[in-house]
């Protein structure tokens, strides 16, 4: 919350719509200070489109979302839609985040020096001078939580930053983001990795064109709104007092449990 008590975002009855098509809708979030929230469902369930909404890049077809006057927001898209060709440097991406939005020789040395700092924190220091081609998966999605940062937001937007990254990056981009939270910055990311949602993250939030739940983990995961949410059942144990998602075998196809696995007739 702000200090007047207010959440720094909040919607209301949100619906949104592409070429009439309904994607969102009757959604009822509010975005608290501090807070760690994961976006989960399945591909085309409007994940993407919510962070939009919350980023302002787009505006509700129908309800209402207010934000708190001045708050900052930083955005870090889905590594896929980058142009990795653009002749550009890690530090240069980086410095794209200022407020200021300026390219080239215009920026101060507090603003170079600042984005040095986080690349250094971040643990990519050393490769600031490096072209973002050069780099790996989880390097280029640490430069652009990097450039994110640059504006000193109070919340940042991660659209799948578990995406096409090995265990250990998970877990460094992971930790970045609760001490992110720590400092009392919001962190509302999307994902598909349900397990590192229900090991890392506080709060979860389950859509499929609508909230089907939102709640801590061990509420949330649970087969009945998995099923509601990705139309597929699946199995959960618990470990450490976390849910594990495990995807259950599908039923064998009427061929194979009649024994005609080998095409021929029975």
């Amino acid at each position: 919350m702000t200090a007047d008590g207010r959440p720094l975002i909040q919607l209301r009855g949100v619906a949104y719509a592409y070429d009439r098509e309904l994607v969102l809708t009757g959604v009822e979030m509010d975005i608290e200070r501090g807070s760690v929230v994961g976006i989960v469902g399945p591909s085309g369930s409007g994940k993407t489109t919510l962070l939009k909404l919350l980023a302002g890049a787009i505006s509700p077809t129908r309800g209402t979302m207010e934000r708190a006057s001045s708050v900052r927001i930083g955005y870090v898209p889905q590594v896929e839609s980058v142009n990795w060709y653009f002749p550009v440097t890690v530090d240069e991406v980086v410095l794209m985040g200022s407020p200021a939005r300026r390219f080239g020789a215009g920026y101060t040395a507090d603003e170079r020096q600042r984005a040095h700092s986080l690349l250094h924190d971040l643990g990519i220091g050393h490769l600031e001078n490096r072209h973002i081609r050069e780099l790996s998966g989880g390097q280029q999605q640490r430069v652009f939580l990097a450039r994110a940062l640059m504006a000193d937001p109070h919340v940042v937007l991660l659209d799948e930053p578990m995406s096409g990254v090995d265990v250990k990056t998970r877990q460094d981009v992971l930790a970045a983001l609760q001490q992110l939270a720590a400092g009392g910055v919001a962190v509302v990311l999307t994902t598909h990795d349900l397990n590192s949602v229900a090991a890392h993250l506080p709060e979860v939030v389950c859509i499929n064109r609508r909230i089907v739940a939102r709640g801590t983990p061990l509420e949330v995961l649970v087969p009945e709104v998995l099923l509601t949410t990705f139309g597929a059942q699946m199995e959960l144990i618990e470990h450490h007092g976390h849910p594990i998602v495990i995807d259950m075998h599908p039923e064998p196809v009427a061929a194979v449990a009649e024994g005609r696995v080998d095409g021929s007739s029975a």
